[in-house]
């Protein structure tokens, strides 16, 4: 490799980023810099005049019969050298970070176009599920999720009390009457989480942790239909679907797979167990219209709404609200639509249910 001080005194022309004006320097390299003499004094570039070669770079512009350098210090900056003693000297003394630029913009391109591909194919998954649900038989997907529920009562025993059973039990039978919908299945587990959600072929479940927050029956009543809206609307289904589809998809674009199976499901339902805006609006929809044909006050589901959106999301008490957001519009819907004037059930079974994990 040529020593940094082989060349001296050698013409180019410099382009200071500043001005559009070219100035016609001198250039030698020495000392482990390329130091810069204009020829004209009185017409100073705006630039620094001492480039460290460690900060120094050729780049991809110009052609083969020249070359052209930049800074750090300076990276609007441009020395054009034509003179064949100077490039020769100087160019393998250089970085190249024209080329390192070209193959960063080259990934990032790359980067864009994949991520496009991806956002396309979850939109037209998630599209083609909530079609496809709705054409599937009612216990579609019980399997699956008697697998999942299976797995979650051996970290979290459920609760078996015959008397609050049949309570929870009579109350989503009477919600999903009003939506036409499967007789849903409710299975309460001891859980501290304030958390409830529905899965494939009617499953629903709900925590102690929500019965214990809800403090009332109309508020557990307000949760409960916004479940039975998600199993009538065939939301937990498509959910299903649509993790499938995008699974499928996106092995075979880029043989990739995300592996969604049981094990995967399972943590999907219990922790990120979210819902599209309209999914949640609809399954809102049908909530109120359950509330209102069972003539259940909606003021206390409102205002238990309400705490959970105030309810710092590093608690324990959110996965509810993590996986339904949208819970003070929610709250303000039960307001304005609600007509209902009752409890939603008698004061005993309402007792069954507060004592139902004992």
């Amino acid at each position: 490799m040529p020593s940094d001080g082989a060349v001296r005194g050698r013409p180019a022309r410099l382009f200071d980023g500043a001005s559009a004006r070219d100035h016609p320097v001198t250039v030698a390299v020495t000392a482990g810099r390329i130091v810069i003499a204009p020829d004209d004094p009185a017409a100073l570039p705006e630039c620094p005049l001492e480039w460290p070669l460690a900060d120094s770079y050729r780049t991809a512009e110009g052609r083969a019969d020249r070359l052209t350098v930049t800074t750090g210090a300076a990276p609007e900056a441009r020395l054009v050298i034509v003179d064949r003693t100077l490039r020769e000297t100087l160019a393998p003394l250089l970085g190249d970070r024209g080329q390192a630029t070209a193959a960063r913009r080259s990934a990032i391109g790359w980067a864009i176009a994949l991520s496009l591909v991806v956002v396309l194919i979850v939109t037209a998954a998630g599209f083609a599920s909530l079609h496809a649900a709705r054409f599937l038989p009612v216990g579609w997907g019980g399997g699956l999720s008697d697998a999942m529920l299976e797995q979650l009562v051996e970290a979290h025993p459920a609760c078996d009390q015959p008397e609050g059973v049949a309570a929870l039990d009579r109350l989503a039978y009477r919600m999903a009457e009003v939506l036409d919908g499967p007789a849903p299945k409710v299975l309460t587990v001891r859980w501290n989480l304030v958390n409830a959600f529905a899965l494939p072929g009617g499953r629903i479940v709900l925590t102690s942790g929500l019965i214990e927050r809800a403090a009332s029956p109309q508020a557990l009543a307000s949760v409960l239909a916004h479940e039975v809206g998600h199993v009538a609307r065939r939301d937990p289904l498509a959910r299903v679907l649509r993790d499938k589809l995008v699974d499928v998809a996106l092995a075979a674009v880029f043989g990739v797979s995300l592996n969604v199976g049981t094990t995967g499901a399972v943590a999907s339902f219990l922790l990120d167990n979210s819902y599209t805006r309209d999914q949640e609006e609809g399954a809102d929809t049908a909530a109120l219209r359950v509330l209102n044909a069972l003539d259940i006050d909606p003021g206390l589901g409102a205002l238990f709404f309400d705490r959970l959106a105030k309810v710092d999301s590093g608690l324990d008490a959110v996965t509810w609200l993590r996986s339904h957001p949208l819970s003070v519009d929610r709250a303000e819907k039960l307001r304005r639509g609600g007509t209902g004037r009752g409890t939603g059930m008698p004061v005993e079974d309402w007792r069954a249910v507060e004592a139902l994990c004992g």
